[in-house]
C-alpha cells in the first residue's frame, strides 16, 4: 500500500477541487490517502463532507510561510510516496514542500490554456520539480507540450463523474428549459449564451432560461439579460446548492466557454440525460459528439447556437435520444473505475522508475 497525498490550496466550490475529492475517494481502496488543504480558512462543508471517512485530512493555518512550514513538516514526517497537487499555487507549494525528500510530486494542469504567468510557473515546476504533470484534456496536453513543458512528463487523464445515475427519460412539459452552469468569468463567455437564448426565444416562446453561477461578472450577466429582453423568462441563481436538481428539471444544456479542459459542468449535464450544445474548445468534442448527443459550435457563434436551441426545443424525441446518448458516452469513458485505473497505472509507473 502506497502513501498518497492529494493537495489543494482551498476546498471551496470548483471543478478542480471536486476532482481532487473524487481522486482521493477513488484511490483510498488501494492506498493510504491523505487530503491536504493548504488554507484551512477556505473550506466548504459541502465539499469536505464528500470525502470518504477512510481519507485522512491535513489542514494548515497561518500566513504563507507558516503554512509552507507545516506542509514541509508533514512531508518529512509522513513521507508520502507521491503527492498529486491541483492548480498552480498548490503545485508550487507541493514542489517546495517536497524538495530534498524522496516524495514524488505530480502537478496538475486543469485546463487547455493558462494565463501567461501561471503557464510560465507551471512549466518551470513541470521541468524542474515534478515527476509528472497530469493534464485533464488532450487539447491541453498537446498545447503544453509545445509551449515550454516537457511533453514526456505530461500525462493525460480525463476528469471523472461519480456517481453516474441510471438513465431516466424526461416527461414532455409545457415549457422547454435551457440551462447553463459556470463561474461568472470571461472564460465562460456568458454574452454568447445569453444572446443565443434570446435569439432562439424569438421563435420559441415556450423557452425558459436558468443561469447558475457566481463571480466577478455577476452584474454584467444581469445587465445583459435585461438588455436582451429576456428577464421575464430567465432565472439567475447564485452559487446554488441545488445544481443537480436544476439540471434534472432542465431540457437543454449550453456551454459557451472560450476555453475548457474536460468540462465538469458538461459531464454533470450529460449525467442528467440532456443534449448539450457546446463550443469547439478544450475536449468538448470528446464529450459532445456533434449530431449524436448534442451539437458543437464555434466559440462566439451565438447564431448557430440559437439555431440548435430552437431545433431541440421543437423536437422532444431528438432531445430524448440525444440525452440517452449523453449517458452512454459518460458511462463508457468517464466512470470512477476507469479514472482510478488510470491513476493507479501512473502511480505504478512513477514508483517503479
Amino acid at each position: 500500500m502506497s502513501k498518497i497525498g492529494i493537495c489543494v490550496k482551498n476546498l471551496t466550490s470548483g471543478g478542480a477541487e471536486k476532482q481532487a475529492i473524487l481522486l482521493a475517494n477513488a484511490l483510498v481502496a488501494r492506498h493510504d490517502v491523505t487530503f491536504i488543504i493548504l488554507n484551512a480558512d477556505k473550506v466548504s462543508d459541502k465539499y469536505f463532507d464528500m470525502l470518504l471517512p477512510q481519507v485522512k485530512v491535513e489542514k494548515y493555518s497561518g500566513d504563507r510561510k507558516q503554512r509552507l512550514e507545516q506542509y514541509r513538516r508533514y512531508v518529512k514526517t509522513a513521507a508520502p510516496d507521491i503527492i498529486f497537487s491541483y492548480l498552480t499555487a498548490a503545485n508550487y507549494y507541493t514542489v517546495r514542500a517536497a524538495r530534498g525528500t524522496s516524495t514524488k510530486v505530480v502537478t496538475g494542469l486543469r485546463n487547455s490554456r493558462l494565463p501567461l504567468t501561471k503557464h510560465v510557473a507551471d512549466a518551470l515546476l513541470n521541468r524542474f520539480g515534478a515527476a509528472a504533470s497530469v493534464c485533464n484534456c488532450e487539447s491541453g496536453r498537446r498545447h503544453f507540450g509545445r509551449t515550454g513543458f516537457r511533453s514526456s512528463r505530461i500525462v493525460m487523464i480525463p476528469n471523472c463523474l461519480d456517481p453516474i445515475d441510471a438513465y431516466a427519460e424526461r416527461p414532455v412539459r409545457d415549457t422547454v428549459n435551457v440551462i447553463t452552469v459556470g463561474r461568472f468569468v470571461e472564460q465562460k463567455d456568458y454574452p454568447t449564451a445569453i444572446k443565443a437564448f434570446a435569439l432562439a426565444a424569438r421563435t420559441a416562446p415556450r423557452l425558459r432560461f436558468t443561469i447558475i453561477g457566481y463571480g466577478e461578472l455577476e452584474d454584467t450577466v444581469r445587465r445583459l439579460v435585461e438588455e436582451e429582453g429576456i428577464a421575464d423568462r430567465t432565472r439567475i441563481l447564485i452559487n446554488s446548492d441545488r445544481i443537480a436538481a436544476e439540471l434534472r428539471d432542465a431540457d437543454i444544456y449550453i456551454s459557451s466557454s472560450i476555453f475548457e479542459g474536460t468540462s465538469n459542468s458538461i459531464m454533470e449535464a450529460m449525467n442528467a440525460d440532456m443534449p448539450v450544445i457546446a463550443t469547439k474548445v478544450g475536449d468538448n468534442e470528446l464529450l459532445v459528439k456533434d449530431g449524436e448527443n448534442g451539437f458543437i459550435t464555434a466559440a462566439g457563434d451565438y447564431g448557430r447556437m440559437a439555431q440548435h436551441i430552437a431545433a431541440l426545443a421543437a423536437d422532444p424525441a431528438l432531445r430524448r435520444d440525444m440525452g440517452r446518448r449523453s449517458k452512454e458516452i459518460l458511462e463508457s469513458g468517464y466512470n470512477k473505475e476507469i479514472f482510478a485505473e488510470r491513476y493507479n497505472d501512473l502511480i505504478t509507473k512513477i514508483l517503479n522508475r
